[in-house]
Protein backbone atom coordinates (compact mmCIF):
# COMPACT_ATOMS: atom_id res chain seq x y z
CA UNK A 1 0.00 0.00 0.00
CA UNK A 2 1.66 3.35 -0.83
CA UNK A 3 -0.36 4.95 1.76
CA UNK A 4 1.65 6.29 5.07
CA UNK A 5 -0.51 8.90 5.96
CA UNK A 6 -1.08 8.73 10.08
CA UNK A 7 1.51 6.76 12.87
CA UNK A 8 -0.82 4.93 15.10
CA UNK A 9 1.83 4.05 17.29
CA UNK A 10 2.97 6.20 20.48
CA UNK A 11 4.49 9.66 20.38
CA UNK A 12 7.22 8.62 22.46
CA UNK A 13 8.35 6.13 20.11
CA UNK A 14 8.06 7.93 16.80
CA UNK A 15 7.98 11.85 17.62
CA UNK A 16 11.05 12.73 15.20
CA UNK A 17 10.06 10.63 12.38
CA UNK A 18 8.88 12.81 9.37
CA UNK A 19 6.15 10.35 7.48
CA UNK A 20 4.87 10.61 4.36
CA UNK A 21 1.40 10.82 3.24
CA UNK A 22 0.75 9.31 -0.03
CA UNK A 23 -3.03 9.15 -0.94
CA UNK A 24 -5.34 10.51 -3.81
CA UNK A 25 -8.03 12.28 -4.42
CA UNK A 26 -9.43 15.10 -6.31
CA UNK A 27 -12.06 14.83 -8.88
CA UNK A 28 -14.52 16.76 -10.97
CA UNK A 29 -16.97 15.21 -9.29
CA UNK A 30 -20.50 15.91 -7.11
CA UNK A 31 -20.70 16.66 -3.77
CA UNK A 32 -22.49 13.73 -3.21
CA UNK A 33 -19.69 11.40 -4.59
CA UNK A 34 -17.36 13.06 -2.64
CA UNK A 35 -19.41 12.52 0.86
CA UNK A 36 -19.62 8.12 0.09
CA UNK A 37 -18.17 6.31 2.39
CA UNK A 38 -14.83 4.61 0.42
CA UNK A 39 -15.40 0.48 0.40
CA UNK A 40 -13.61 -1.95 2.32
CA UNK A 41 -10.88 -3.84 -0.07
CA UNK A 42 -13.07 -6.42 -1.83
CA UNK A 43 -10.45 -8.92 -0.92
CA UNK A 44 -11.16 -8.99 2.68
CA UNK A 45 -14.19 -10.61 4.08
CA UNK A 46 -15.73 -9.28 7.06
CA UNK A 47 -18.09 -9.87 9.34
CA UNK A 48 -19.32 -9.36 12.98
CA UNK A 49 -20.50 -11.76 15.81
CA UNK A 50 -24.16 -11.64 17.69
CA UNK A 51 -21.59 -10.26 21.06
CA UNK A 52 -20.21 -7.69 18.59
CA UNK A 53 -16.81 -8.90 17.88
CA UNK A 54 -15.53 -7.75 14.30
CA UNK A 55 -13.38 -10.30 12.50
CA UNK A 56 -11.19 -9.39 9.10
CA UNK A 57 -10.24 -12.64 6.68
CA UNK A 58 -7.82 -11.39 3.75
CA UNK A 59 -5.51 -14.54 1.86
CA UNK A 60 -2.13 -13.66 0.50
CA UNK A 61 0.28 -16.01 -0.60
CA UNK A 62 3.26 -14.21 0.67
CA UNK A 63 5.15 -15.11 2.68
CA UNK A 64 3.76 -18.53 1.05
CA UNK A 65 2.34 -21.76 3.66
CA UNK A 66 2.58 -18.57 6.33
CA UNK A 67 -0.75 -17.21 8.21
CA UNK A 68 -0.74 -13.93 10.71
CA UNK A 69 -3.23 -13.69 13.23
CA UNK A 70 -4.02 -10.44 14.94
CA UNK A 71 -6.27 -9.62 18.25
CA UNK A 72 -7.03 -5.97 18.20
CA UNK A 73 -8.28 -4.44 21.40
CA UNK A 74 -9.72 -1.25 22.00
CA UNK A 75 -8.32 -1.03 25.59
CA UNK A 76 -4.68 0.74 26.53
CA UNK A 77 -3.40 2.98 29.26
CA UNK A 78 -5.58 5.87 29.35
CA UNK A 79 -8.78 3.21 30.04
CA UNK A 80 -7.04 2.59 33.26
CA UNK A 81 -8.35 3.72 36.61
CA UNK A 82 -5.58 5.58 39.20
CA UNK A 83 -5.37 2.32 41.23
CA UNK A 84 -4.42 0.51 37.61
CA UNK A 85 -1.53 2.63 36.24
CA UNK A 86 0.50 -0.05 33.81
CA UNK A 87 -2.31 -2.62 34.50
CA UNK A 88 -3.29 -2.55 30.67
CA UNK A 89 0.79 -3.84 29.68
CA UNK A 90 0.42 -5.87 32.23
CA UNK A 91 -2.51 -7.56 31.52
CA UNK A 92 -0.79 -8.15 28.03
CA UNK A 93 1.97 -9.61 29.79
CA UNK A 94 0.00 -11.96 31.57
CA UNK A 95 -1.74 -13.39 28.36
CA UNK A 96 0.80 -15.60 27.65
CA UNK A 97 1.15 -17.09 31.05
CA UNK A 98 -1.31 -19.28 31.46
CA UNK A 99 -4.95 -19.49 29.94
CA UNK A 100 -8.15 -21.97 29.20
CA UNK A 101 -5.94 -23.83 26.50
CA UNK A 102 -2.02 -23.15 27.75
CA UNK A 103 -0.89 -23.61 31.49
CA UNK A 104 1.71 -21.03 33.00
CA UNK A 105 4.92 -21.54 30.14
CA UNK A 106 3.08 -23.83 27.58
CA UNK A 107 2.27 -21.10 25.16
CA UNK A 108 5.23 -19.99 24.15
CA UNK A 109 7.11 -23.36 24.32
CA UNK A 110 4.53 -24.60 22.12
CA UNK A 111 4.60 -21.76 19.40
CA UNK A 112 8.21 -22.41 19.11
CA UNK A 113 7.91 -26.18 18.66
CA UNK A 114 5.73 -24.95 15.62
CA UNK A 115 8.91 -22.74 14.49
CA UNK A 116 7.13 -19.54 15.47
CA UNK A 117 9.44 -17.66 18.01
CA UNK A 118 8.95 -15.10 20.48
CA UNK A 119 10.00 -12.03 19.41
CA UNK A 120 9.27 -11.99 15.51
CA UNK A 121 6.52 -13.74 15.13
CA UNK A 122 5.20 -13.91 18.83
CA UNK A 123 4.76 -10.87 20.05
CA UNK A 124 2.69 -7.78 21.50
CA UNK A 125 1.63 -3.97 21.92
CA UNK A 126 0.15 -2.07 24.57
CA UNK A 127 0.18 1.81 23.76
CA UNK A 128 -2.12 4.59 25.23
CA UNK A 129 -5.28 3.92 23.46
CA UNK A 130 -5.08 0.05 21.85
CA UNK A 131 -3.28 -3.48 22.76
CA UNK A 132 -2.88 -5.80 19.89
CA UNK A 133 -1.40 -9.21 19.86
CA UNK A 134 0.20 -10.79 17.02
CA UNK A 135 0.98 -14.32 16.08
CA UNK A 136 2.90 -15.59 12.82
CA UNK A 137 2.19 -19.39 11.74
CA UNK A 138 2.72 -21.62 9.49
CA UNK A 139 -0.45 -22.27 7.27
CA UNK A 140 0.30 -25.50 6.48
CA UNK A 141 0.18 -27.04 9.47
CA UNK A 142 -3.52 -27.52 10.54
CA UNK A 143 -3.14 -27.83 13.82
CA UNK A 144 -0.78 -24.88 14.59
CA UNK A 145 -3.75 -22.88 12.94
CA UNK A 146 -6.31 -23.89 15.38
CA UNK A 147 -4.23 -23.97 18.90
CA UNK A 148 -3.05 -20.28 17.11
CA UNK A 149 -6.61 -19.64 16.76
CA UNK A 150 -7.10 -20.70 20.04
CA UNK A 151 -4.42 -18.70 21.84
CA UNK A 152 -6.04 -15.80 20.77
CA UNK A 153 -9.13 -16.37 21.90
CA UNK A 154 -7.59 -16.93 25.18
CA UNK A 155 -6.03 -13.31 25.20
CA UNK A 156 -9.50 -12.21 24.25
CA UNK A 157 -11.01 -13.54 27.48
CA UNK A 158 -9.31 -16.79 28.41
CA UNK A 159 -6.67 -15.45 30.56
CA UNK A 160 -6.58 -17.39 34.06
CA UNK A 161 -4.63 -14.30 35.57
CA UNK A 162 -3.62 -16.47 38.83
CA UNK A 163 -2.31 -14.70 41.64
CA UNK A 164 1.25 -16.59 41.72
CA UNK A 165 1.82 -15.69 38.32
CA UNK A 166 1.03 -12.57 38.51
CA UNK A 167 3.66 -11.97 41.29
CA UNK A 168 5.90 -13.71 39.48
CA UNK A 169 5.46 -11.14 36.52
CA UNK A 170 5.28 -7.88 38.53
CA UNK A 171 9.31 -8.07 39.08
CA UNK A 172 9.61 -8.70 34.90
CA UNK A 173 7.63 -5.80 34.18
CA UNK A 174 9.45 -3.21 37.04
CA UNK A 175 13.13 -4.74 35.50
CA UNK A 176 11.36 -3.41 31.89
CA UNK A 177 10.56 0.22 33.34
CA UNK A 178 13.87 0.14 34.87
CA UNK A 179 15.99 -0.77 31.37
CA UNK A 180 14.08 2.27 30.08
CA UNK A 181 15.93 4.29 32.58
CA UNK A 182 17.52 7.00 30.13
CA UNK A 183 17.47 10.07 28.60
CA UNK A 184 14.67 9.19 26.96
CA UNK A 185 12.66 8.77 30.25
CA UNK A 186 14.39 11.65 32.12
CA UNK A 187 12.72 13.89 28.84
CA UNK A 188 9.73 12.40 28.70
CA UNK A 189 7.77 14.06 31.29
CA UNK A 190 8.44 17.77 30.08
CA UNK A 191 7.65 16.46 26.47
CA UNK A 192 4.28 15.08 27.64
CA UNK A 193 3.44 18.07 28.92
CA UNK A 194 3.97 20.09 26.18
CA UNK A 195 2.47 17.62 23.61
CA UNK A 196 -0.94 16.63 25.85
CA UNK A 197 -1.52 19.04 28.43
CA UNK A 198 -3.46 18.69 31.34
CA UNK A 199 -5.09 15.45 29.37
CA UNK A 200 -5.33 11.73 31.11
CA UNK A 201 -2.66 10.89 28.42
CA UNK A 202 -0.13 12.58 30.34
CA UNK A 203 -0.70 10.74 33.16
CA UNK A 204 -0.95 7.39 31.68
CA UNK A 205 2.25 6.17 29.91
CA UNK A 206 1.74 2.61 29.50
CA UNK A 207 4.47 1.45 31.22
CA UNK A 208 3.17 2.79 34.45
CA UNK A 209 4.56 3.36 37.56
CA UNK A 210 6.65 1.59 39.78
CA UNK A 211 4.42 2.31 42.71
CA UNK A 212 1.39 0.45 40.86
CA UNK A 213 3.14 -2.27 39.57
CA UNK A 214 4.36 -3.24 43.14
CA UNK A 215 1.24 -2.17 44.85
CA UNK A 216 -1.91 -3.22 43.08
CA UNK A 217 -3.95 -6.07 43.82
CA UNK A 218 -4.65 -8.72 41.63
CA UNK A 219 -8.79 -8.30 41.44
CA UNK A 220 -8.05 -4.84 40.38
CA UNK A 221 -6.46 -6.39 36.89
CA UNK A 222 -8.92 -8.67 36.83
CA UNK A 223 -11.49 -5.89 36.93
CA UNK A 224 -9.54 -4.17 33.92
CA UNK A 225 -9.67 -7.38 32.25
CA UNK A 226 -13.40 -7.83 33.08
CA UNK A 227 -14.90 -4.25 32.03
CA UNK A 228 -12.16 -3.49 28.87
CA UNK A 229 -12.02 -6.76 26.82
CA UNK A 230 -15.09 -6.90 25.67
CA UNK A 231 -15.97 -8.36 22.21
CA UNK A 232 -17.79 -5.40 20.66
CA UNK A 233 -14.26 -3.74 21.53
CA UNK A 234 -12.12 -6.57 19.74
CA UNK A 235 -11.68 -7.41 16.06
CA UNK A 236 -9.80 -10.70 14.60
CA UNK A 237 -7.64 -9.98 11.91
CA UNK A 238 -6.15 -13.07 9.66
CA UNK A 239 -4.00 -12.62 6.82
CA UNK A 240 -2.32 -15.38 4.95
CA UNK A 241 -2.11 -18.49 2.71
CA UNK A 242 -5.69 -19.38 4.53
CA UNK A 243 -8.64 -20.94 2.67
CA UNK A 244 -11.51 -18.10 4.38
CA UNK A 245 -14.12 -20.55 5.17
CA UNK A 246 -11.97 -22.25 7.40
CA UNK A 247 -10.60 -19.45 9.06
CA UNK A 248 -14.41 -18.09 9.59
CA UNK A 249 -15.29 -21.38 10.82
CA UNK A 250 -12.56 -21.18 13.79
CA UNK A 251 -13.42 -17.34 14.44
CA UNK A 252 -16.99 -18.08 14.89
CA UNK A 253 -15.89 -21.49 16.69
CA UNK A 254 -13.58 -20.04 19.31
CA UNK A 255 -14.77 -16.38 19.70
CA UNK A 256 -18.40 -16.74 19.83
CA UNK A 257 -17.88 -16.92 23.81
CA UNK A 258 -16.00 -13.38 24.45
CA UNK A 259 -18.57 -11.56 26.73
CA UNK A 260 -20.49 -9.26 24.70
CA UNK A 261 -20.71 -5.27 24.87
CA UNK A 262 -20.09 -3.50 28.68
CA UNK A 263 -22.79 -1.36 30.04
CA UNK A 264 -21.15 1.90 29.44
CA UNK A 265 -19.84 3.59 26.41
CA UNK A 266 -15.59 3.81 25.93
CA UNK A 267 -15.49 7.61 26.77
CA UNK A 268 -13.05 9.55 24.44
CA UNK A 269 -10.19 11.77 26.27
CA UNK A 270 -9.49 15.12 24.49
CA UNK A 271 -6.55 17.33 24.42
CA UNK A 272 -6.96 20.83 25.64
CA UNK A 273 -6.32 23.44 22.98
CA UNK A 274 -4.16 26.43 23.85
CA UNK A 275 -3.21 29.37 22.19
CA UNK A 276 -0.28 30.08 23.50
CA UNK A 277 2.93 28.34 21.82
CA UNK A 278 4.36 25.77 24.06
CA UNK A 279 8.35 25.55 24.76
CA UNK A 280 9.68 22.44 25.88
CA UNK A 281 14.13 23.20 25.82
CA UNK A 282 15.84 20.24 27.65
CA UNK A 283 19.06 18.71 28.50
CA UNK A 284 20.78 15.59 29.34
CA UNK A 285 23.94 13.96 29.23
CA UNK A 286 22.97 11.43 27.76
CA UNK A 287 21.72 12.31 24.39
CA UNK A 288 22.88 11.93 21.23
CA UNK A 289 23.38 14.86 19.21
CA UNK A 290 20.87 17.94 19.37
CA UNK A 291 17.06 17.90 17.58
CA UNK A 292 14.46 20.48 17.16
CA UNK A 293 10.83 20.08 16.23
CA UNK A 294 7.64 22.16 15.71
CA UNK A 295 4.26 20.73 16.61
CA UNK A 296 0.90 21.96 14.62
CA UNK A 297 -1.66 20.42 16.55
CA UNK A 298 -5.17 20.30 15.11
CA UNK A 299 -8.53 18.08 15.69
CA UNK A 300 -8.29 14.89 13.85
CA UNK A 301 -9.48 14.73 10.17
CA UNK A 302 -10.83 11.34 9.74
CA UNK A 303 -10.05 9.07 6.12
CA UNK A 304 -13.36 7.36 5.26
CA UNK A 305 -15.11 9.11 2.54
CA UNK A 306 -13.86 10.55 -1.13
CA UNK A 307 -14.16 13.80 0.32
CA UNK A 308 -11.61 13.28 3.42
CA UNK A 309 -9.09 11.65 0.77
CA UNK A 310 -9.34 13.99 -1.50
CA UNK A 311 -7.88 16.45 1.28
CA UNK A 312 -5.21 13.55 2.34
CA UNK A 313 -4.00 13.82 -1.36
CA UNK A 314 -3.44 17.39 -1.27
CA UNK A 315 -1.99 16.60 2.08
CA UNK A 316 0.46 14.11 1.03
CA UNK A 317 1.55 16.76 -1.94
CA UNK A 318 2.06 19.62 0.75
CA UNK A 319 4.33 17.21 3.03
CA UNK A 320 6.29 16.24 -0.52
CA UNK A 321 7.02 19.29 -1.61
CA UNK A 322 8.06 20.90 2.25
CA UNK A 323 10.59 17.76 2.12
CA UNK A 324 11.78 18.10 -0.86
CA UNK A 325 12.69 21.68 0.08
CA UNK A 326 14.38 20.75 3.04
CA UNK A 327 16.75 18.08 1.14
CA UNK A 328 17.75 20.97 -1.14
CA UNK A 329 18.88 23.39 1.99
CA UNK A 330 20.65 20.26 3.69
CA UNK A 331 22.87 19.71 0.56
CA UNK A 332 23.94 23.33 0.86
CA UNK A 333 27.53 23.53 2.58
CA UNK A 334 26.88 26.23 5.24
CA UNK A 335 23.48 24.23 5.50
CA UNK A 336 21.59 24.96 9.19
CA UNK A 337 20.65 21.44 9.77
CA UNK A 338 22.27 17.93 8.75
CA UNK A 339 18.52 16.71 7.88
CA UNK A 340 15.16 17.65 7.89
CA UNK A 341 11.54 16.38 7.62
CA UNK A 342 8.13 17.19 7.95
CA UNK A 343 4.71 14.13 8.48
CA UNK A 344 1.77 13.55 10.11
CA UNK A 345 1.59 12.09 13.64
CA UNK A 346 -1.77 11.55 15.71
CA UNK A 347 -2.23 12.31 19.40
CA UNK A 348 -4.67 10.03 21.11
CA UNK A 349 -7.70 9.47 19.06
CA UNK A 350 -8.88 13.41 18.87
CA UNK A 351 -5.91 15.00 17.87
CA UNK A 352 -3.60 14.99 14.41
CA UNK A 353 -0.10 16.78 14.69
CA UNK A 354 2.02 18.43 11.12
CA UNK A 355 5.44 18.12 12.78
CA UNK A 356 8.67 19.88 11.11
CA UNK A 357 11.75 18.14 12.86
CA UNK A 358 15.35 18.60 12.25
CA UNK A 359 18.63 17.04 13.41
CA UNK A 360 20.76 19.93 14.18
CA UNK A 361 24.96 20.19 15.11
CA UNK A 362 25.23 20.31 18.63
CA UNK A 363 24.92 24.65 19.54
CA UNK A 364 22.75 24.72 16.29
CA UNK A 365 19.50 24.84 18.10
CA UNK A 366 18.69 28.35 17.31
CA UNK A 367 19.68 28.44 13.75
CA UNK A 368 17.92 25.44 13.02
CA UNK A 369 14.58 26.43 14.34
CA UNK A 370 14.90 29.43 12.49
CA UNK A 371 15.17 27.48 9.26
CA UNK A 372 12.29 25.54 9.85
CA UNK A 373 10.40 29.13 10.99
CA UNK A 374 12.14 30.41 7.48
CA UNK A 375 10.59 27.76 5.12
CA UNK A 376 7.25 27.73 6.56
CA UNK A 377 6.79 31.35 6.36
CA UNK A 378 7.96 31.49 2.71
CA UNK A 379 5.51 28.60 1.82
CA UNK A 380 2.70 29.84 3.57
CA UNK A 381 3.78 33.53 1.91
CA UNK A 382 4.25 32.46 -1.63
CA UNK A 383 2.88 29.07 -1.77
CA UNK A 384 3.74 26.56 -4.56
CA UNK A 385 4.34 26.87 -7.89
CA UNK A 386 3.66 24.51 -10.93
CA UNK A 387 6.44 22.89 -11.63
CA UNK A 388 7.07 22.08 -7.92
CA UNK A 389 3.67 20.92 -7.84
CA UNK A 390 3.81 18.66 -10.88
CA UNK A 391 7.29 17.76 -10.03
CA UNK A 392 5.70 16.25 -6.23
CA UNK A 393 2.24 15.27 -8.44
CA UNK A 394 4.38 12.79 -10.89
CA UNK A 395 6.43 11.66 -7.77
CA UNK A 396 2.99 10.40 -6.16
CA UNK A 397 1.41 8.75 -8.90
CA UNK A 398 4.99 6.84 -9.75
CA UNK A 399 4.37 5.03 -6.16
CA UNK A 400 0.67 4.54 -6.57
CA UNK A 401 1.90 2.56 -10.20
CA UNK A 402 4.42 0.70 -8.34
CA UNK A 403 2.38 -0.32 -5.91
CA UNK A 404 -0.05 -1.12 -8.10
CA UNK A 405 2.06 -3.28 -10.49
CA UNK A 406 3.85 -5.23 -7.28
CA UNK A 407 0.04 -5.86 -5.37
CA UNK A 408 0.36 -9.50 -6.27
CA UNK A 409 4.30 -9.58 -4.35
CA UNK A 410 3.06 -7.51 -1.02
CA UNK A 411 3.71 -8.97 1.73
CA UNK A 412 0.52 -10.47 4.60
CA UNK A 413 2.52 -8.25 7.47
CA UNK A 414 1.26 -4.89 5.71
CA UNK A 415 -1.87 -6.19 4.96
CA UNK A 416 -2.61 -6.77 8.58
CA UNK A 417 -1.06 -3.64 9.85
CA UNK A 418 -4.01 -1.92 7.67
CA UNK A 419 -6.67 -3.93 8.32
CA UNK A 420 -5.44 -3.27 12.46
CA UNK A 421 -5.82 0.29 11.66
CA UNK A 422 -8.80 0.28 9.69
CA UNK A 423 -10.46 -1.53 12.77
CA UNK A 424 -9.06 0.78 15.82
CA UNK A 425 -9.02 4.23 13.78
CA UNK A 426 -11.15 4.03 10.62
CA UNK A 427 -8.77 4.63 8.05
CA UNK A 428 -9.80 3.44 4.92
CA UNK A 429 -8.66 0.20 3.14
CA UNK A 430 -10.02 0.48 -0.07
CA UNK A 431 -7.04 -1.69 -1.93
CA UNK A 432 -4.56 -0.95 -3.88
CA UNK A 433 -6.64 -1.34 -7.39
CA UNK A 434 -9.27 1.08 -5.91
CA UNK A 435 -6.81 3.67 -5.05
CA UNK A 436 -4.41 3.32 -7.97
CA UNK A 437 -7.87 3.94 -10.16
CA UNK A 438 -8.30 7.19 -8.02
CA UNK A 439 -5.13 8.28 -8.68
CA UNK A 440 -5.29 8.35 -12.23
CA UNK A 441 -8.40 9.85 -12.30
CA UNK A 442 -7.78 12.48 -9.57
CA UNK A 443 -4.25 13.61 -9.18
CA UNK A 444 -4.53 15.86 -12.12
CA UNK A 445 -6.69 18.08 -10.60
CA UNK A 446 -5.43 19.52 -7.73
CA UNK A 447 -3.92 22.90 -7.72
CA UNK A 448 -1.13 25.16 -6.59
CA UNK A 449 -4.27 26.88 -4.77
CA UNK A 450 -5.17 23.39 -2.88
CA UNK A 451 -2.15 22.62 -1.60
CA UNK A 452 -1.59 26.39 -0.51
CA UNK A 453 -4.75 26.29 1.85
CA UNK A 454 -4.18 22.70 3.26
CA UNK A 455 -0.81 24.29 4.36
CA UNK A 456 -2.69 27.09 6.10
CA UNK A 457 -4.72 24.47 7.79
CA UNK A 458 -1.71 22.40 8.92
CA UNK A 459 0.33 25.29 10.46
CA UNK A 460 -2.17 27.75 12.27
CA UNK A 461 -0.85 29.81 15.23
CA UNK A 462 -2.80 28.07 17.98
CA UNK A 463 -1.99 25.10 19.64
CA UNK A 464 1.89 25.31 18.39
CA UNK A 465 4.59 23.52 20.18
CA UNK A 466 8.17 23.76 20.24
CA UNK A 467 10.56 20.87 21.26
CA UNK A 468 14.64 21.02 21.57
CA UNK A 469 16.56 18.31 22.86
CA UNK A 470 20.39 18.65 23.29
CA UNK A 471 23.26 17.26 24.97
CA UNK A 472 24.08 18.90 28.10
CA UNK A 473 28.02 19.56 28.95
Amino acid sequence: MPRAYRSRSPVASGLWAALLLVACLQAPATAQDLTADLALDPAVRAGRLDNGLTYFIRPNARPARRVLLRLAVKAGSVDEADDQRGLAHMLEHMAFNGSAHFAPGELVTYLESVGSRFGPHVNAYTSFDETVYMLDLPADRAEAVTRGVEALSDFAYGATLAEAEIDRERGVVIEEWRGRLGAGARLQGAQMAALFGESRYSDRIPIGTPESLRTFTPERLRDFYRDHYRADRMAVIVVGDVDPDTMERLVRTHFSGAPGPGPTARPAFDLPSHRETRVASLGDPEVQGTSVAVVHKRPLRPLRTLQDYRAALVQSLVQQMINDRFAEIARRPDAPFIGAGAGMQTLGRTVEAFTMSARVEDGGASRGLSALAEELARARTHGFGEAELDRARRALLATYERSFNERATTESDGLASELVRYYLTGEAAPGIAAEYDLARRFLPAVTPADTAGQLQDLTRDDNRVVLATAPEK
